[in-house]
């Protein structure tokens, strides 16, 4: 019989092979409950692992198959793709154990008839060099393909944007493990909420170590241990979010009584940053397309200046009163988050990036209808393509003269406060852009935009 850590990341593998499921959040959800925290660490492993080298993987059991890779059962290529990722990236586990352990996964799926194949392959697998299996007429770039496990035609385009080397970089950095970062969520503050001290000291009683993080002086970095089986998340009183997502939200300038919008709000980690520096006089009004979205936005802690509406941002909004402060966190290619969800680079294409960038111009179209003479807009993506970052920023801005571009320099001596020294070089651009292999944390993009009063 399988380890409970193998079935559990095969069956995350399966749905995300099958039913277009993420692993990250199957990685908390029932198909993981009854794990122990060795166990839920060596699932993950699997899990994210296998789906980060998915292209490398593929490539090496074709060779040792005498039909296409693509006419295999899905069980089958998953319970392949876990064996090879331990054969060759997990040197702690018998190779033994990740053959025998592979073949009894297949069994257990009910695909006994491919247990030789499976058994046949990964014996064969352990072995080969893979620079030997690179056929003499793959181009280099192809190559870089399977050896790197990105899409070729999202490496060419990186190329294009960064130049060769630091596409290569973030390629590589894409298969490393992401850290996790940590904030208090301030709308769960009630009288017997903690301080992020007791936090920190309560996680570490937990399992849990964590040291500051290298840009926000609230925000702490995971060392080891599950923060998502603790008392302080389970209380609300921690989230999960990377350090350049919190980054975002600082950049809007919210001020105690002001309205403001939160257009694509779900799952409202922003949202929540926003609801308190309003503050009790103040209204933060959170949108999202999909209603299941905005139920579960901001489900722990106190909510009560934060209303909930669902409506598509890309039409006309149906306020009357004008808002002060919009944050656009517009829905992107994700390819800034890749470490986190690999399973994006499998299913994006050059013309998702396009349409998306449409979809995101439209969203800052609409915001912009109804924000305050004097407001600000904050546009956002984990996003690293430029069609969807500074290229939106300057297409809106060419048809909309009543609005400029707040140069981030400009606010160096705000954000001051908020940030450790090592921030400095963020502020000194127009746009905030951090990039994974350089700063740690996801790749975003920010533009802060202003409303002149008068026009």
């Amino acid at each position: 019989m399988p380890t409970p850590a193998r079935q559990a990341a095969f069956d995350i593998l399966l749905r995300v092979e099958t039913r277009s499921s993420y692993a990250s959040e199957l990685l908390h959800s029932e198909l993981t409950e009854g794990l122990s925290p060795a166990d839920l660490a060596l699932s993950t492993e699997l899990a994210l692992g296998t789906l980060r080298r998915q292209a490398t993987l593929d490539f090496i059991a074709q060779q040792f198959l005498e039909t296409s890779w693509n006419s295999l059962d899905p069980e089958v290529r998953v319970a392949l793709r876990m064996g090879i990722y331990q054969l060759r990236y997990l040197s702690r586990i018998p190779k033994h154990a990740a053959v025998n352990e592979t073949v009894e996964l297949v069994k257990r799926a009910r695909k006994s008839s491919a247990a030789g194949l499976v058994n046949a392959v990964l014996r064969k697998a352990a072995a080969a060099e893979l620079d030997a299996l690179r056929p003499r007429n793959m181009s280099e770039r192809e190559w870089q393909s399977i050896e790197y496990s990105h899409p070729a035609w999202l490496l060419e385009r990186w190329a294009r944007q960064y130049g060769e080397q630091a596409a290569l970089e973030l390629a590589r950095t894409d298969n490393d493990a992401a850290t996790t970062f940590l904030r208090l969520n301030p709308v769960s503050r009630s009288p017997d909420s903690h301080s992020m001290d007791e936090i920190v000291e309560a996680l570490r009683q937990e399992g849990v170590e964590t040291r500051p993080g290298r840009f926000l002086k609230s925000c702490r970095a995971v060392a080891t241990g599950n923060v998502a089986r603790t008392e302080m998340y389970r209380r609300g009183e921690v989230l999960i979010q990377d350090e350049a997502s919190q980054m975002v939200a600082h950049l809007l300038d919210v001020r105690e009584g002001q309205r403001v919008l939160d257009l694509c709000a779900a799952p409202g980690n922003k949202t929540a940053q926003l609801a308190q520096w309003a503050g009790a006089s103040g209204r933060v009004v959170a949108c999202d397309l999909h209603v299941h979205r905005l139920q579960q936005l901001l489900s722990q802690g106190r909510r009560e200046n934060v209303d909930r509406v669902a409506l598509n941002g890309q039409r006309t909004l149906p306020f009357s009163a004008a808002f002060d402060r919009i944050l656009v966190d517009a829905p992107c290619s994700g390819t800034g988050t890749l470490r986190r969800n690999p399973e994006i680079k499998w299913r994006l294409s050059a013309g998702d990036i396009a349409e998306l960038a449409e979809k995101q111009l439209e969203l800052l179209q609409s915001a912009a209808t109804v924000l305050a003479a004097g407001g600000r807009i904050v546009y956002s993506t984990c996003s690293v393509e430029s069609e969807e970052n500074q290229e939106v920023i300057e297409r809106f801005l060419r048809s909309h003269s009543e609005f400029r571009l707040a140069p981030l320099r400009a606010e160096a001596g705000r954000l001051g406060k908020w940030f450790h020294p090592a921030a400095t070089d963020l502020w000194q651009q127009d746009y905030l852009r951090t990039w994974p292999p350089r700063d740690e944390t996801d790749g975003f993009f920010a533009a802060v935009l202003e409303k002149v009063a008068g026009r």
